[in-house]
């Protein structure tokens, strides 16, 4: 059993939602690539997984693992009226990790959290809006590449 499968069976609120590669990802799963299928070690939604027990919070999409690490994706449309949407899902999963999810946390490869544009990134990077997501370590991307580049 690799150290994410085993943060994520050791977390109450997601426990029964780790899937092997990236299945967890679903429709979702072009969003992801990875250099070395070997290092993967596994996916979960969160946002499945925690939908019935926060149903009125802004939950965080997935949690990959990847060499020992645990990366942090949102899948979600990019334009500047989703940055509020943004900032608050990754408060609620900063708070979450430090509440809940303590064995996947101690996991987090950096302090960043990636989301993906479902089309085209409508926020330029000069925006208010951009500098916001900086400041809350939100990186925005088309596709999320391990390893990083």
């Amino acid at each position: 059993m690799t150290k994410f499968e085993s943060a994520v069976i050791n977390t109450p609120d997601i426990a029964g939602g780790y899937k092997k590669g990236i299945q967890a990802f679903g429709a979702n799963s072009s969003c992801v690539q990875v250099d070395d299928t070997r290092k993967l070690e596994g996916s979960v939604d969160i946002d499945k997984c925690t939908r019935d027990i926060y149903p009125d919070k802004a939950r965080w999409d997935y949690a990959l693992g990847y060499d020992e690490k645990a990366y942090f994706i949102e899948v979600h449309p990019a334009s500047t009226s989703d940055v509020a949407t943004m900032i608050a899902k990754a408060k609620w999963l900063k708070d979450w990790l430090k509440k809940k999810a303590k064995d996947l946390e101690a996991l987090k490869a950096n302090d960043n959290y990636y989301w993906v544009a479902t089309g085209k990134i409508k926020i330029l990077p000069k925006s208010r809006q951009y500098r916001m997501l900086m400041q809350n370590k939100i990186l925005l991307r088309s596709k999320f590449i391990l390893p990083l580049g």
